[in-house]
């Protein structure tokens, strides 16, 4: 029995962990791709009832969007239209804490704001091109949309 003690296989080794993004240019590309995916799930919603963007969003920007959509709800209020994305780009990615930083500018010019009564209540106002900085992290195999805040940086 002791001669067999030598022969037991020792414990198996651990794989190398492989990382997700060989460049922080595949993190940017995947990202931007979520964040296109978003905006085309919204502009689905009024045709398309099983449309789901809260699937993209994560932390302070799901509980934004969900708070968002029960104030449009109970107001009566609801957004028609299309946001086209008319520029996109990436600002900095931070793989320590698996962060994308971009800068959106979100074309909003096809979109109204109508009240319960159908009645446009669209501010005259409002700017067609608005700057959005988004924060997307990665969460397991896929960034999910943390934080979208108005930007002033300008839009081209």
């Amino acid at each position: 029995m002791i001669g067999l003690a030598g022969c037991t296989p020792g414990p198996a080794p651990k794989p190398t962990p492989t990382p997700l993004f060989t460049s922080e240019a595949d993190a940017f590309k995947a990202a931007e791709q979520v964040f296109r995916d978003y905006i085309e799930t919204v502009n689905s919603e009024e045709s398309d009832s099983t449309a789901d963007p809260q699937r993209f969003l994560a932390g302070k920007a799901l509980d934004e969007d969900v708070a968002s959509v029960r104030d449009l709800k109970s107001s009566g209020h609801r957004i028609v239209g299309a946001t086209a994305i008319s520029d996109y780009r990436s600002k900095s990615y931070t793989p320590g804490s698996k962060t994308v930083t971009s800068l959106a500018c979100l074309d909003v010019s096809a979109t109204r704001i109508m009240d319960a009564s159908g009645n446009d209540i669209t501010s005259k106002n409002r700017p067609s091109i608005v700057a959005v900085e988004v924060s997307l992290t990665l969460m397991s195999t896929e960034f999910k949309i943390v934080g979208m805040n108005a930007s002033d940086e300008p839009c081209s």
